[in-house]
């Protein structure tokens, strides 16, 4: 399994759910941090999106879509039921993490509440960046104010009601977030780890990871954090692609 190669940037969501799929089912691959100045790690793909799993001379995008791919590849610890219907239920909270949870990740990064955590907190993400592929230091110094007018994550956040506080939103997103568990020990009412808690892990525990500032964390509600430990359990120490000295705290 030494052919599989995931290509992005380390603090990407979307990538961040893809290295969450390999590491549960166990599969040993390499990360390629991209350059996000050039992508030219990427070039062979002729376009910049990533993440990016290259297997073998096979390579896909879409960070939902390689998780179905590896599952295909890969059946050992599923992540998808069998059942038709089960399936389609994780696929629809799989969605409303892509099109809800993760927006609203980026919401902190475009609308600042407070100016100096907001940039402590890019310079943070633009070290973990820098670890993964070496970013000059003007890049560095500026990423905070470059992310936050980034067109990609500007066009994701337009989607969301900005009439809404931060503090509206993020109570809204763990109550939204607790009634997909409905009562069960993870999402989609299932009783097994599956697509959708993988992809929600890294969204929900990455800033809380990285000792993020002045974020509403949703971790802080006791169910979604009993959720959270209940997946790390079945992940390996540090499941995401930043480097190990940029946990600042630990999940217990």
């Amino acid at each position: 399994m030494s052919d599989i190669q995931l290509f992005s940037y380390p603090t990407s969501p979307y990538a961040q759910k893809v290295a969450c799929y390999l590491n549960y089912k166990q599969i040993d691959f390499k990360f390629i941090g991209v350059n996000p100045i050039t992508n030219a790690e990427i070039a062979f793909t002729e376009q910049r999106q990533v993440p990016v799993l290259k297997i073998g001379n096979d390579w896909r995008k879409e960070s939902s879509e390689l998780g179905i791919w590896l599952e295909q590849l890969y059946p050992q610890r599923p992540i998808l039921p069998d059942d038709a219907v089960q399936r389609a239920q994780i696929l629809e909270v799989d969605k409303w993490i892509s099109n809800h949870l993760i927006p609203s990740g980026f919401r902190y990064a475009v609308e600042w509440q407070n100016t100096w955590n907001s940039v402590t907190n890019g310079w943070r993400l633009a070290r973990a960046v820098h670890c993964a592929r070496t970013l000059p230091l003007y890049a560095r110094l500026i990423w905070p104010w470059a992310v936050k007018r980034a067109p990609f994550i500007t066009k994701m956040v337009k989607q969301l009601d900005l009439n809404e506080s931060m503090t509206d939103m993020n109570q809204r997103l763990q109550q939204e977030f607790i009634e997909h568990l409905k009562q069960k020990p993870y999402l989609g009412a299932s009783s097994s780890i599956s697509l959708a808690d993988l992809s929600a892990f890294p969204i929900i525990t990455s800033g809380y990871f990285m000792g993020m500032r002045g974020r509403q964390s949703l971790i802080a509600h006791p169910e979604i954090h009993a959720w959270a430990v209940r997946v790390y359990e079945q992940l390996p120490h540090n499941p995401l692609l930043i480097a190990d000295h940029l946990i600042e705290r630990k999940l217990a």
